[in-house]
């Protein structure tokens, strides 16, 4: 069989799978999301920095207060350490960012260097789906945990090294943020 045809019979699978059985792409990653079985309301995320208990920017090391932003269909916070690195950013969003994450699980590297998203693990935090990512399989520089909260809306909480010395687990931090967001809106 010719590369041509598996690729098209691969890009197929998936679409006569059981109900609710996530799509899988060439690549062998899921492209579609797992339902949300409780949501979860965002309203308390009308201000992005106050929705976000002090214990996450403090247990970086980051002592300033988190500067709000908004656009693209999201409000977020950004904490900045001392040397102005972005190092945590906590956004909560209405463009439902866990499907969009899934829909691009099989993008390409912009340098040509296989897929953009080195570590793709899906996953839950605190009960709801989750995916973590990131550009470098060990999530040494940036990494994102994208969280589905139901009804099209979601949390995508980035952790960022603290300089370029900094290789240590971006995504543990940002797993364990994750987590603690979840948990307070659900309080």
């Amino acid at each position: 069989m010719s590369a041509a045809v598996a690729v098209l019979v691969l890009s197929g699978c998936g679409v006569g799978s059981a109900p609710g059985a996530p799509v899988v792409g060439v690549a062998g990653r899921p492209t579609t999301p797992p339902a949300v079985a409780k949501s979860l309301d965002l309203a308390a995320a009308s201000d992005p920095c106050a929705a976000v208990p002090r214990s996450i920017p403090l247990g970086l090391g980051v002592y300033g207060d988190g500067q709000p932003h908004e656009g693209g269909g999201q409000r977020y916070c950004v904490w900045a350490d001392k040397v102005d690195w972005p190092r945590i950013t906590v956004a909560f969003s209405s463009a439902d960012p866990l499907a969009e994450a899934y829909r691009d699980a099989e993008r390409p590297d912009p340098g040509g260097d296989g897929l953009r998203w080195k570590l793709f693990e899906p996953t839950a935090v605190d009960g709801q789906p989750a995916l973590v990512r990131a550009q470098r399989t060990d999530g040494s520089r940036l990494c994102e945990v994208v969280v589905g909260t139901g009804g099209g809306g979601g949390i995508v909480v980035s952790a960022g090294a603290s300089g370029p010395s900094d290789t240590g687990g971006q995504c543990r931090t940002a797993v364990s943020a994750a987590n603690e967001v979840v948990s307070s809106l659900r309080a």
